[in-house]
């Protein structure tokens, strides 16, 4: 399973910000997430795929890890499966881990990083 990762064009990144807005504003407003998300304009169906991807993962990482919502009742408040929310928590761990390599390889290539083959 790999993570696949997107660069926005500018006009991209304004939809993607006015989406996630939108469903943000469908949680807030008591919305399941699938409810939230047919709030977003996106004519796109690869970038509607991305921003549901990202704004699945925000939602986690606020309510979940940041608010310390248990899985099973965010899974409730979202009206996902237990099995879609665990897929976007493995997403989660393979971009922080993609992350984590990319700054260890940039900062032993300019000499501020650690050294070490750990």
């Amino acid at each position: 399973m790999g993570v696949e990762y997107k660069e926005y064009s500018p006009e991209e990144s304004a939809i993607y910000e006015a989406a996630i807005g939108r469903i943000r504003e469908g949680i807030a407003e008591g919305m399941t997430f699938d409810e939230a998300c047919s709030r977003a304009e996106i004519a796109d169906p690869g970038l509607r795929l991305f921003v549901e991807d990202d704004a699945l993962k925000i939602m986690l990482a606020e309510m979940h890890f940041g608010s310390a919502m248990s899985l099973q009742d965010f899974a409730a408040k979202m009206g996902l499966s237990m099995t879609r929310i665990s897929h976007a928590i493995v997403e989660m761990l393979e971009d922080a881990g993609v992350s984590a390599a990319e700054l260890y390889h940039s900062e032993s290539e300019n000499g501020s990083g650690p050294v070490g083959h750990a």
